[in-house]
């Protein structure tokens, strides 16, 4: 036990030291993508896993009640002695690691680290890294990629914005600069106009249309859109598409047509979205 308390110890010091850099790392005019406190602990956090989260306990289902990782909760699911030991919510120094798959072999691993109060407001203090099955880091919580939305990876490249899923096998080229040779070019489709690029013409679009607070759902090339939580979001989890709705035709980013229960919804999700 005494052994275990240090290397919780260890980490809630190497965490706060991480945090101390957090405003800085947030500065518009600095160019990176990941400051290099967090850089570090991502990698850190890496050399702490690889050899011990294969060894921890597996529920066999996601935890109720935490934050889902970016790439999804699909995957061989482990956790560390403190979140296995609690029996309701999961107290501070949890760990939550998901091994990816993609044909049967890791793709990557989602590892979420529940560290302290105030750390990271939008996913209840759980700090996220995605990595690539080799330990490279992908994202943090602590990245300020001006385009970045969740499930994706973005990088400006030659000023043009690629865009790809997390779970992409052309993830790692497009870390090293380079995007895929197969690939659509959209101009002018991205945010700020920016010319898109990815993998596919559906890619793009569900990135488009990834807005935070809001569900999409698809129809024969047709966006659903539903404010997330809402009453009408639970009533299409329940019955389906609503018989009344408000559609327009090619309002949406790249001349989507969007339908939604209400007008007022559809006016609430274009004002967060560039066309």
């Amino acid at each position: 036990m005494m052994p275990q308390m240090r290397t919780q110890a260890q980490w809630l010091t190497l965490w706060i030291v991480v945090c101390s850099c957090w405003l800085p790392a947030a500065c518009a005019d600095e160019p990176e993508v990941r400051s290099s406190a967090h850089q570090k602990f991502a990698e850190d956090f890496w050399s702490y896993l690889k050899d011990k989260y294969t060894t921890w306990k597996q529920p066999g289902s996601y935890p109720a009640g935490t934050p889902l990782p970016e790439a999804g909760e699909e995957g061989t699911i482990y956790l560390n002695n403190t979140a296995t030991e609690s029996d309701g919510e999961l107290p501070y120094g949890s760990i939550i690691v998901v091994q990816h798959q993609r044909d049967g072999q890791p793709s990557g691993i989602s590892a979420l680290f529940h560290s302290h109060p105030g750390v990271n407001s939008k996913k209840d203090d759980w700090y996220e890294v995605f990595y690539l099955a080799d330990g490279t880091p992908v994202k943090t919580s602590g990245d300020r990629e001006k385009y970045d939305r969740s499930g994706f990876v973005t990088r400006l490249i030659d000023g043009r914005l690629w865009v790809l899923p997390l779970d992409s096998p052309d993830v790692p080229a497009l870390l090293s600069g380079e995007g895929p040779e197969k690939h659509v070019t959209l101009p002018g489709a991205g945010p700020d106009r920016k010319t898109l690029k990815s993998d596919s013409r559906q890619t793009a679009l569900a990135y488009l249309f990834t807005e935070l607070g809001f569900v999409t759902f698809w129809e024969d090339g047709r966006a659903w859109v539903f404010v997330k939580g809402s009453t009408a979001a639970k009533e299409f989890a329940e019955h389906g598409f609503p018989e009344k709705h408000v559609t327009r035709i090619g309002a949406g980013p790249m001349r989507t047509t969007i339908k939604a229960p209400d007008a007022e919804t559809i006016d609430q999700f274009l004002s967060h979205t560039s066309k």
